[in-house]
């Protein structure tokens, strides 16, 4: 007789979600989104009444939503935003020069799943100084737009069609 579960709690759980960037966790983080697009670019087929496509440019967009602490991430954007353009000129080719870029790790390690998974995002920068507040609100969350220039997947696992399951790790 078959072992008997709920196929339920194989579904991940996003609540076993975390975040690190640069290596340090990130305890206000309570949701990361991004999306991997590969463009499309539309290909007329001569003799055909067919409209072909093949890949083109990729972009990398996200959102990370924290709960306020401290004004440190309207403070980094803020930096940017306050250097003149000589100042900018003259820091060309350093890290004072553009939007900190940092490296996101994000994690699901839900212990009812199948397995572990995380995807370290390199060269994140966040776009948006959100200020204000809502009285309204019991914790204040803001919302940071970020895009990265790659993503390795540190570790990541597939179900197979018997059940077992495949790990593949990199960290």
């Amino acid at each position: 007789m078959a072992d008997s579960f709920s196929e339920a709690l194989r579904r991940v759980g996003g609540m076993y979600g975390s975040a690190w960037r640069d290596g340090v966790m990130l305890a206000e983080a309570v949701e990361v989104t991004g999306t991997v697009e590969i463009g499309r670019i539309e290909v007329p087929l001569v003799g055909q009444t067919k409209q072909g496509y093949k890949p083109g440019r990729e972009s990398r967009e996200g959102t990370i939503r924290i709960q306020k602490v401290d004004s440190s991430w309207e403070r980094e954007v803020w930096q940017f935003l306050t250097q003149s353009l000589e100042e900018r000129r003259a820091n060309r080719g350093s890290a004072n020069a553009t939007v900190r870029e940092f490296t996101l790790k994000i994690a699901l390690d839900d212990p009812d799943a199948y397995g572990y998974e995380a995807w370290q995002l390199n060269g994140c920068k966040i776009w948006r100084l959100p200020l204000g507040f809502s009285i309204t609100d019991e914790i204040i969350d803001r919302e940071f737009p970020l895009t990265w220039e790659s993503e390795t997947p540190l570790s990541t696992f597939v179900v197979n069609p018997n059940g077992s399951v495949t790990t593949y790790n990199n960290e």
